[in-house]
This record gives C-alpha cells, structure tokens and sequence, in this order.
C-alpha cells in the first residue's frame, strides 16, 4: 500500500516525540517499494488494526477521520530513542496482515529539499533529536550526541557563508579524514603529493583542537582550514571537488542539521572522489546499512571510488550499481606509507561500530552487547600477554569507552598508524582496519562469535569467508585464548597472504601515482 503523507507538525519535548500529520485514506493502486521492504498493494487504510511501528516497537495512533485525508497523532517516548539508534524510520504498521509502510516525508513540494526538523537539545544528557527528510523522502528520526554545529550561532554562520560562498571561487578542491579530525589516512597523503606538486587551490580541513595537527609538517600548514571557522563553511560550499576519505557530511559535521548543508551534501553540484577509510570489501554493499554508497543512494551522482583490486571493484559494480568508469583501481593511498615497526608486541582489539547500538553505548554502555563483546575477547587473551593489549573502539564511540571500565587498555592520544605500526596480531570482527594491519605484516583474527546477528542487523552479508579469509577465523571465546597463543610469534601464513592479493592488489608503494595519473586524465586536477 502507497499512504502518501504530508508532515505538518514535529513537536519534541523532554518527555516524548509527537508526529502530527495528514494521511490519504486510500493508497495507489500497485507496490510501494522502499530501500528496506516491499508492502502490500491493500487500497485502503484499516484504522482499526494500524499503530505507528518504530524499531519493532507498536505504538497507537490517534486518527481523526476526514472524507480524503486523516489526521494521525503518535508519540514516541524519548527513554525508547536513547535505547535507539542513530537514525530511526518509523512506518505504519497494519497489525492484522503484518504489512508496513514507509511514511513519505511531504507528497508537496520538489524532491531534493532535504528539510530537517528544528533540533530539541536535551542538554542534561548530551543529546540532540530531530525529525528530518532522508534522501528517498522518508520521514527519519535522527538521535545523536550534540553537535557544535547546532548551536545557534554557528547556524547563523553557516547560513552566512551560504550566501558569501555564492561569490567566492578560490577553493577548488577540498579534502577531509574523519570527521576533518584527523591527518593520517589516504586524504593527507594525497594532499601533500598535490602540495609538493605545486597545486595550489587545493585545501585541507583539519579540527584545530585535532592531536594529529602537530604531526603536519609546515610546508603544508599554508592551506591548512581550520574546522568550524567561517573560512571553513564557505570553502565546503563553494569547493568543486571534495576529495576524502568519509562521505561528504564529514567535510562539514557529520549529521549535521541545517538545511542549506544537507543540501549541499545531497545536492550533486560538486565533484567527489571517495578515498575509502578502508578496503570495503567486509559487509556487502548490497546490505541495508550500505545504502548510501550505494550508486544512488546518497553519494553524490558523479562519484569517483578508490579500489583496491578488480575484485572489490567488482564488488561495486554487481552490489552496488556503479559502472567500471566511475571505480580508479589503483589501491588506497595510505598503504604507500604502512610500515611495522621490528618491535611490534602489540594485541590490538577493535571491532567495528554497530549503529543501532550507537545509543545504547552513549547513555548504557555497560548494557550494549558491543561491550560485552570486547569484555570477552580482553578476558580471553593469556595472562602472559594481557600486557600487550590495546582496545581501539571504533572513532564514534571511543570517548564513551575512556569513560568505561576498559579504560585502562585505551591509548591517550593516539593516531590509528601508531598504533597500528606497533600491532603483532589485530584482533577485529568485520572492521576494514584488518586490510591495513595484513599489509603492515601483522596477523588477523576474526572473531565471529555475533557474526550471524550482526549480519542480521545490517541486513546483508559478509564478502569474507572460510575460504578467502586472510586470518584465523573464531566463533568463541574459548577458541580464542588457543589461537592467540599459536599465532602472536608466528608468520603470515602463505594461504592467507595469496587470499589478502587477489583483494588487495598492490604492493609496490605507488597507490598515490597512480590515484593523480586518474585524477587529471579526468581532468578533476
């Protein structure tokens, strides 16, 4: 069934999220089909038997009947959204055929306004909640710690460079890591080959409260933009290309809530050339939680991606829609400087993050499954080498766990390649992370013990398996201690090494040459 909706009001308080809004009484004729479900092809809404579904929680739903339209109300109690994830899509939900509809954001109105909800800051608990416009006009919840960017001045500012931005052209390309917090990954590479290379309208944007700043040398600190600086929002609207290593949203405030930024982000009138955080060929590109890079599903239409081999470039092409001209097979940057030190020691842990649990963690960590995940892994290693630890929670959530009582096997300061230069043997789930430490020379364990309900929760798969897998592989903690023990003195085994080639092609340490041969020959440079 097809309800077209029209949102008229958002009203969120301390207590509950209240969805006003009107719904045609009789559907399209035909199939809706959405990212995630197909529904029905019913004709007309059943009041009686529909409530508001919301992360498989019911929730009534006030309707006041009219002749062609209804008014619904629904509330939402905000305890249920701390528990939630980051973004949340709630549907109506026809209890009786157990068939659920998306909530269309507006049926008035072009595509492509991308309107966010005002933001309710719940100060008292660091977080900030808004209704918004997804990218396939879906009503969305989004829950998320604060940002700098909601305060109401820095709103001002940015709408303030929109405007300015209108008449500025300096700022061709403009590159980015992680939240433009970090200076160790592919995009720094590649910005100080351009530098040395005499390019000048080439910038950086890099948080000046960032530890990795003094790592930056000063002969590139003169197109070096400070994050959150009115230079800062006018170079993101105003830039040609953006070049990083995150999608485009990093390039400002990730989840950023304001109107002309979404935007910006969604609007596809920039070029961008997608560097890759790390090798992606791990949680198929095909699942749920993979849709926005996905040929569009969010990145922006003339989307450039860096691979690593024809194999994950295939994986872009048949999982995700793209054409073998938009992928540069030339292999990630960052790998031209990945080194080991000869006195690696190290049993790093990192697992990858898992959305819906992202506030679970912020608000209870010690309820999260992702914590009692690390807690099993950490009492499994040897006492004889409990010394050797080093937790690495995934960038999102690593303030939460300093706070935690695995505190202690946290890093203070630390860069991603430090630690990963003093890694003997890296211990992760489905985190791209274990591409960069193999080719450092490290050994990998995969610990799958949750793989088949994570793999649930993405809605998708995993491209790695017992026959391509370029580590051990373990599914519990008893395992666990066995294999650690047989593998932290040994070498890389001669299987894993030839499954890690046919996905990682290069090895010759000169990724960024040929990323810049593509890059002009496309005219981007």
């Amino acid at each position: 069934m097809r309800f077209g909706n029209i949102k008229l009001k958002t009203i969120i308080t301390e207590k509950e999220v209240i969805l006003i809004g009107l719904v045609k009484n009789k559907a399209k004729k035909g199939v809706e089909e959405d990212e995630e479900n197909s529904t029905t092809n019913d004709t007309k809404i059943d009041f009686k038997n529909t409530v508001l579904l919301l992360n498989e929680k019911k929730y009534d739903i006030k309707f006041i009947r009219g002749f062609i339209v209804s008014l619904f109300i629904a509330k939402i109690p905000i305890q249920d959204l701390l528990n939630a994830g980051i973004h949340n899509k709630p549907y109506l939900f026809n209890e009786k055929s157990e068939s659920k509809t998306s909530i269309r954001y507006s049926i008035i109105g072009k595509m492509g306004k991308y309107k966010n909800g005002k933001v309710k800051k719940l100060t008292d608990i660091g977080t900030s909640i808004y209704v918004r416009q997804t990218a396939n006009n879906r009503l969305a919840i989004t829950v998320r710690k604060i940002n700098k960017t909601d305060d109401f001045k820095e709103q001002l500012k940015i709408n303030l460079a929109f405007i300015i931005s209108k008449f500025v052209r300096k700022y061709k390309i403009l590159m980015y890591e992680k939240e433009s917090k970090k200076y160790e990954e592919s995009a720094s590479v590649v910005y100080e080959k351009l530098i040395d290379e005499k390019y000048k309208n080439v910038y950086y944007i890099i948080d000046k409260n960032s530890n990795h700043i003094e790592n930056i040398q000063e002969k590139y600190r003169k197109n070096i933009i400070y994050k959150y600086s009115m230079k800062h929002y006018i170079a993101f609207f105003s830039a040609k290309t953006l070049i990083g290593t995150e999608s485009p949203g990093h390039a400002i405030e990730l989840r950023v809530a304001n109107k002309h930024a979404v935007r910006r982000i969604y609007g596809n009138k920039f070029q961008y050339v997608f560097l890759q955080h790390g090798v992606m060929y791990m949680v198929s590109l095909d699942s749920a939680s993979r849709n926005f890079f996905r040929k569009n599903g969010g990145m922006p239409a003339n989307s450039k991606i860096v691979v690593s081999s024809e194999k994950e470039a295939n994986h872009f092409i048949e999982l995700a829609g793209y054409n073998k001209e938009d992928l540069y097979i030339c292999g990630l940057p960052k790998y031209d400087r990945n080194k080991l030190s000869k006195k690696a020691e190290k049993i790093t842990i990192m697992l990858t993050w898992r959305p819906w649990e992202y506030n679970i963690v912020r608000n209870n960590i010690n309820k999260s499954r992702y914590f009692k995940l690390l807690k099993k892994i950490i009492e499994a290693i040897p006492n004889k080498l409990k010394d050797k630890i080093v937790l690495m929670p995934h960038p999102l959530i690593l303030e939460d766990f300093k706070k935690s009582k695995l505190s202690k096997y946290i890093l203070d300061n630390f860069t991603y390649n430090e630690v990963l230069e003093n890694t003997k043997l890296l211990i992760t789930d489905y985190s791209s992370i274990a591409y960069d430490s193999f080719y450092r020379g490290g050994n990998i364990i995969f610990y799958w013990e949750e793989k088949d309900y994570c793999m649930d929760m993405y809605k998708g798969s995993l491209m790695l398996n017992d026959d391509n897998a370029f580590g051990e592989i373990c599914y519990s903690n008893e395992k666990l201690k066995e294999i650690v023990e047989r593998v932290y003195n040994s070498k890389q085994e001669q299987s894993f090494i030839e499954n890690y080639r046919k996905i990682v092609e290069f090895h010759d340490n000169k990724n960024t040459e040929r990323l810049i041969e593509f890059l002009k020959k496309d005219k981007i440079i």
